[in-house]
């Protein structure tokens, strides 16, 4: 009879967590599926709810994508004023 095997997102191998936490979800679901024998929908899930609660404690790789994309937006709108205002300064207005 095969040994049952409990697993949640608290005690998951190191290595799925650390590509868990690089957002490499796909090679947490193999390393995971490798570990343990899980199969692709179990693992998936297990991997999909660790890196939610990954992603909430702050951690996870979209936790700055809000400030990159401002940086980004206002880099954007000096750029377009720096243009503006030398189209402006051409025309002699």
């Amino acid at each position: 009879m095969d040994k049952e095997i409990r697993i949640d997102e608290s005690n998951l191998p190191s290595a799925v967590v650390e590509a868990i936490s690089d957002g490499r979800k796909l090679v947490a679901i193999k390393l995971l599926r490798e570990a343990t024998g899980l199969g692709l929908a179990n693992a998936k899930v297990i991997v999909d709810r660790a890196a939610q609660e990954h992603s909430h404690a702050g951690h996870g790789p979209g936790a700055y994508a809000e400030e990159s994309n401002n940086g980004r937006l206002l880099a954007m709108l000096l750029a377009l004023m720096l243009v503006y205002m030398a189209y402006r300064w051409f025309l002699g207005a």
